[in-house]
């Protein structure tokens, strides 16, 4: 079976769609002639699989709507949730535009649906609320935000550029959102459930930080800083080496994601 692409209904919908885009981006100025051929490939595969994850973003974020809902949180609770899923559309729209500007169709993942277990939807729907949030608000949202900062902050191609900076707006609001809502959250609980939260924290956190260990154990020593892979030539793209994207990882961890979490009690 063939994957699906990313496609739009217009008509009646585009309206709607173009004022969530905001103001747009001309990706017209990506010509996918200009990327050299050692790197053409994997820039597409890079943001195909951006897009891919927002896609998931936007379900996750949707299921979230109903948890919080379910478990009868504040009304401006809603209003937040509904903001992270505008803004997890427009990331996947502007990733999507961006394979295609690279020369491909951006297609969805399969299977389209997220396989959820009996297990977790078993679970009371305030449980539910705070597993996301740990997984997806305060632990991958940060992270991401940690890569995405890094790549803006040196990408000078107007169109990857342009589309970095349009995403990590969003996602910095993210993660402050999301650690409001956890520690908001968390006088609901008896403290002896400490411990599940703790385990979600670190199922979420440990796949990302094998990987970036694994990496960092293969770098010299005087090596292991930021300077020594300036990645001149990856960034343009919006790509990473390996090494640069694991010191990466250790310097969110250490400065944005473990002090929270220490805060909060949660390691």
């Amino acid at each position: 079976m063939s994957r699906r692409p990313m496609r739009k209904a217009g008509g009646a919908f585009e309206g709607g769609h173009s004022a969530l885009m905001g103001k747009p981006i001309d990706f017209a100025r990506l010509d996918p002639a200009t990327i050299p051929e050692a790197y053409r490939e994997a820039a597409i595969a890079a943001w195909q699989e951006r897009f891919e994850t927002e896609f998931r973003s936007i379900q996750i974020m949707t299921r979230f709507m109903t948890e919080v809902v379910g478990a009868g949180d504040p009304i401006d609770v809603y209003a937040m949730v509904v903001d992270l899923i505008e803004d997890e559309v427009r990331h996947m729209a502007l990733c999507g535009e961006t394979v295609r500007a690279l020369g491909r169709n951006a297609v969805l993942p399969e299977p389209v649906d997220i396989p959820e277990s009996e297990a977790f939807l078993a679970l009371p729907m305030a449980h539910r609320a705070m597993a996301t949030a740990l997984s997806m608000l305060a632990v991958n949202e940060t992270l991401s935000c940690g890569y995405i900062e890094d790549l803006a902050a040196r990408c000078k191609h107007p169109v990857i550029g342009a589309v970095l900076r349009a995403t990590i707006e969003d996602e910095t609001e993210h993660q402050e959102l999301g650690w409001a809502y956890i520690e908001q959250s968390m006088t609901r609980f008896s403290v002896e459930q400490m411990s599940d939260w703790r385990t979600i924290v670190q199922d979420a956190l440990g796949p990302q930080r094998q990987m970036a260990e694994a990496v960092l154990a293969e770098i010299p020593e005087d090596k292991r800083h930021l300077d020594a892979w300036p990645d001149a030539e990856l960034v343009e793209w919006g790509l990473f080496s390996p090494q640069r994207q694991a010191l990466v990882f250790q310097q969110t961890w250490r400065r944005d994601l473990r002090p929270q979490l220490e805060r909060l009690e949660l390691l």
